[in-house]
């Protein structure tokens, strides 16, 4: 084999394993296992003391229309009014905000659910992580009145100019949504006494 197919040989190989660690990178950046689980607060605990009809389904449109926020881990219990998921968006779109928004800042972004009879809620945030790229919320929601009406999250940029807010909006559930029960893992079940 000559010099000149070894070098090249050489590249390739190199390439191949560039290729892979990236894809093998962005594969574990894409969720933080940590906020997948529920989150057993006081308050999961009354509403599961009052009803233990956990019921799950997949985050209804996935990402936000500008991509901005992905929602999912969704868990809710109707008779309760009780919901928790987690929110994750990358801090690439809040570097495009800040280009525009000097002066904004991460602690200006908050959460909201409205409910499709114009209802706003406001979470309790109880978890925060921040991995790669990605931040994520778990956030919990109280005293909701309906599951029968669509629910969104809204992700909302306060300040970025003379108290101008932007908002992303994320459809975590329709009335009609299909749900099934949702299966607690063993610390979980732990954690609950079950």
């Amino acid at each position: 084999m000559g010099k000149f197919a070894k070098v090249i040989k050489h590249i390739f190989i190199i390439a191949l394993v560039a290729f892979l660690a990236a894809l093998l990178l962005r594969i574990c950046q894409s969720d933080y296992k940590a906020l997948e689980d529920i989150n057993i607060t006081d308050n999961f605990i009354v509403a599961y003391e009052n009803d233990s009809n956990v019921r799950t389904h997949a985050v209804n449109d996935g990402f936000s229309e500008n991509g901005a926020v992905f929602g999912y881990s969704l868990v809710y219990m109707e008779e309760s009014g009780y919901l928790q998921l987690t929110v994750r968006y990358n801090v690439r779109h809040i570097d495009e905000v800040k280009k525009e928004y000097p002066d904004f800042k991460e602690e200006y972004i908050r959460y909201t659910l409205t409910d499709a009879n114009g209802k706003t809620y406001v979470p309790n945030i109880i978890g925060e992580e921040g991995k790669f790229n990605y931040q994520y919320y778990k956030l919990e929601f109280t005293d909701i009145d309906s599951f029968d009406v669509n629910l969104k999250i809204n992700m909302i940029l306060d300040n970025i100019d003379d108290n101008v807010s932007k908002k992303n909006v994320l459809t975590i559930h329709k009335g009609d949504d299909t749900s099934i029960a949702y299966e607690f893992s063993r610390s979980e079940k732990k954690l609950l006494g079950i």
